[in-house]
């Protein structure tokens, strides 16, 4: 890890620390349930710089000393060359490894706080529990707000991750054709991104002639005049980036390109208005405000749609869902996935979507071309 990586990272230990002194307590414990989920904002990682494989955990003082525990033991050396804290423990017992570390520290957990404890198994949190004496309050939202915006070397992350879903996609358009079934094309873009330096990918990818929603890749057949749906979203480095595509085999019906236009009107007007300072709920209702100027103001709710975005895991998930009842203000640097997927009646549910930070003047896309609706020639 670089000078420069080091020191931001060490920056989320010591804004850590400063809370705690902030708030009067002793120290923190921060866990992980080894799970990198897009969706979820991961505690040992945001602190140490570490995505951890098994249960883990990182001890934290006021002083701003800090250990991470890594579980399997054998997991050790790669955790200690990566990590930020000062000191790292390999351990295949978390519990035994946690009790020494706060001695060590000389926490009292009834003046510290936890954060991702209830993301471990019941058992484990209990042998925690007996080891510890007792689990100390929890503050689960402390490592989402101390990840609320990326840092440089992040973000460089997040665009390699764009990259790598643009690819995955052109590489749907080369590969889909009539005859071949959802779950074949789907294994193809896993395959394919990995390939590429993906960790992961979380993948969604359907396809109807009048689609409800998108779901997960099935035995379903393509054929002519079918709407792909795909929501792409590989993690490079620890973090995730989402795509939304929409693609039709063949020459789609004009009303399908009537009603992907709003989806991409939708799109614009929230790149425009999220700027910082805005709230996530004015982003939103600009959002909303297209789709309900076209006549769908009845379908800017469930089953219709879910949100108009989310945010991207696994350092933070701020600002968290795009919806109308979100008042957190936007920052610059905050990354989210914006995606105005829309049923309508007379298209079905399509998809328009990209990853995206904010700045003060509005949201940047990340990635390098704006989604179309795309055309599969026949």
């Amino acid at each position: 890890m670089n000078e420069q990586a080091t020191a931001q990272k060490n920056g989320r230990l010591a804004a850590a620390a400063e809370h705690l002194r902030n708030v009067g307590r002793d120290g923190l414990i921060a866990a992980s349930n080894g799970l990198n989920n897009f969706l979820e904002s991961n505690a040992v990682y945001v602190l140490s710089g570490v995505r951890p494989i098994g249960e883990s955990a990182v001890v934290l003082d006021r002083a701003g000393q800090s250990t991470l525990i890594v579980t399997p033991a054998w997991d050790g050396e790669r955790a200690a060359s990566l990590s930020s804290t000062d000191d790292t423990l390999a351990t295949d017992d978390l519990a035994t490894a946690l009790a020494g570390a706060v001695a060590k520290h000389r926490l009292d957990m009834s003046q510290s706080l936890s954060v991702g404890l209830s993301l471990l198994g019941q058992g484990l949190v209990g042998r925690i529990g007996a080891a510890l004496g007792a689990l100390p309050p929890a503050a689960d939202e402390l490592a989402r707000d101390l990840a609320r915006t990326r840092n440089a070397e992040e973000l460089a992350a997040m665009e390699r991750a764009t990259w790598i879903a643009e690819r995955g996609y052109e590489r749907l358009l080369e590969f889909a054709r009539p005859g071949l079934r959802e779950f074949e094309l789907a294994a193809e873009l896993y395959c394919f991104t990995k390939k590429l330096g993906a960790e992961d990918n979380f993948l969604l990818l359907s396809a109807s002639q009048h689609n409800l929603a998108v779901r997960a890749a099935g035995e379903r057949i393509l054929d002519v005049g079918d709407i792909i749906l795909s929501e792409i979203t590989p993690c490079y480095r620890g973090q995730f980036a989402q795509i939304c595509r929409t693609a039709v085999i063949g020459e789609p019906r004009p009303v399908v390109r009537e009603k992907y236009a709003i989806l991409q009107e939708a799109m614009r007007a929230g790149l425009q208005a999220g700027c910082a300072g805005t709230s996530v709920a004015a982003l939103t209702r600009a959002i909303n405000g297209v789709i309900r100027q076209a006549g769908y103001g009845d379908y800017c709710r469930p089953p219709y749609m879910r949100v108009r975005g989310h945010g991207l895991g696994i350092t933070s998930d701020r600002p968290g869902d795009i919806v109308e009842q979100n008042e957190r203000v936007l920052e610059s640097g905050m990354v989210f996935v914006m995606h105005p997927n829309q049923y309508i009646p007379e298209s079905g549910y399509l998809m328009c979507g990209e990853p995206v930070v904010v700045s003060a003047n509005g949201c940047r896309a990340l990635s390098a071309r704006p989604a179309e609706l795309d055309v599969l020639p026949v």
